[in-house]
């Protein structure tokens, strides 16, 4: 993990691209997504949701209590913060955020995972309860900073691990802006968050936060 090697970033170099253009000396990192699990766990450690404690007994119901059936069995995904190497893993059942980023198929056998991109990882951004939470919460981070271009400089430290370009300054300047004048049914106290809320989650359902260079 020391070497050189496994250190390379992914930025293109003409000269190596000239020799190697398969990359097959690996002078440059392949890009690649996260996977399902590191997606999950980047969500909840940037939010400061993630808990670091190693995983417990998830809580079953009482065996006495079990009437489940051949056409109604167990299928229960309980909700946690923990890593989700810790996640209850149902034979029968793809865990439903796991098996949207091309998780492993816990009823086979996996040797290597597709990579898919498909419009419902997009829907997934725009609409689930999960993504929307961490967002909210990240923006809260930022929000904790008293000028708004120390709010910005958090919220690109905490998404992106990086301080925002100036483009990126006048970008985000302006859509939060505009968010915020087109929430006419929000009370004006709520505006700000909400709009910080939403540039959040257009910066963790971006490329920079979902590939790793």
């Amino acid at each position: 993990m020391l070497s050189a090697t496994y250190r390379q970033a992914s930025e293109p170099r003409p000269d190596a691209a000239a020799a190697d253009a398969n990359n097959d000396l690996y002078w440059r990192f392949d890009r690649r997504r996260l996977s399902a699990e590191e997606l999950r766990d980047a969500l909840l450690a940037t939010s400061g949701q993630l808990d670091r404690k190693p995983g417990a007994a998830h809580p079953f119901p009482p065996e006495s209590g079990w009437n489940y059936t051949q056409h109604s069995p167990f299928g229960t995904f309980y909700e946690s913060d923990k890593r989700s190497v810790y996640l209850v893993v149902l034979r029968n059942r793809r865990h439903p955020f796991l098996g949207l980023f091309d998780g492993a198929d816990p009823n086979a056998t996996t040797p290597q995972r597709q990579t898919t991109t498909v419009p419902t990882q997009a829907l997934y951004f725009l609409n689930d309860p999960f993504f929307h939470a961490q967002s909210e919460k990240v923006a809260a981070r930022a929000l904790a900073k008293a000028a708004d271009d120390a709010r910005l400089d958090e919220l690109f430290r905490l998404a992106l691990q990086r301080a925002p370009t100036a483009t990126d300054r006048a970008a985000a300047t302006a859509f939060l802006a505009k968010y915020a004048a087109a929430l006419t049914d929000t009370p004006p106290a709520d505006r700000t968050r909400a709009a910080w809320a939403a540039l959040t989650r257009v910066l963790l359902a971006g490329n920079e936060f979902l590939y790793l260079d």
